[in-house]
């Protein structure tokens, strides 16, 4: 009886993306950093339970339509974000989750035991709880132990 070698299993990324311009250059950078060999992609995006809280508040719906409505429409420009960079649903997992941000990209990370966590980082600008909290990235960085690539805006999106 032969014995097969198994084949490397390769790197784990995940990318968290909320469809801004930033997180669609980090799943470039991601894309292009998993090109060269056996490595998975897993695409996270985040229902910021904050948002559910407000529109609650604001009696847009209840919580369960509001979510259903979120998730809905989250998958499917999850679909159409991948689509446009080339990629499907056969070359990567994709995960839409509700929860708080960088608890959620971190809890996933551990979970999917990513090798590294490609985040898009837009800067703080016009954004005061980010300038004096941190952004999504910068609170990403406090929790994990994991690695973590923080892909910069273009020059100029930060105006």
């Amino acid at each position: 009886m032969a014995i097969r070698k198994a084949e490397p299993i390769g790197a784990q990324l995940l990318v968290a993306v909320d469809f801004s311009d930033c997180s669609r250059r980090a799943l470039r950078k991601a894309r292009e950093l998993v090109s060269g060999g056996p490595a998975r992609l897993l695409v996270l995006h985040v229902i910021d339970q904050r948002f559910v809280q407000e529109c609650v508040r604001h009696r847009i719906g209840t919580p369960g339509q509001i979510k259903k409505q979120l998730f809905v429409e989250a998958k499917s420009q999850l679909k159409q974000f991948l689509q446009e960079e080339g990629l499907d649903s056969g070359q990567v997992k994709t995960v839409v989750c509700e929860g708080v941000p960088h608890l959620e990209i971190t809890r996933h990370a551990h979970k999917f035991k990513a090798d590294l966590i490609v985040l898009g980082s837009c800067g703080m600008v016009g954004d005061p709880d980010a300038i004096f909290f941190g952004g999504t990235a910068e609170k990403v960085l406090r929790f994990i132990s994991r690695p973590v690539l923080c892909v910069p805006p273009a020059s100029d999106e930060r105006n």
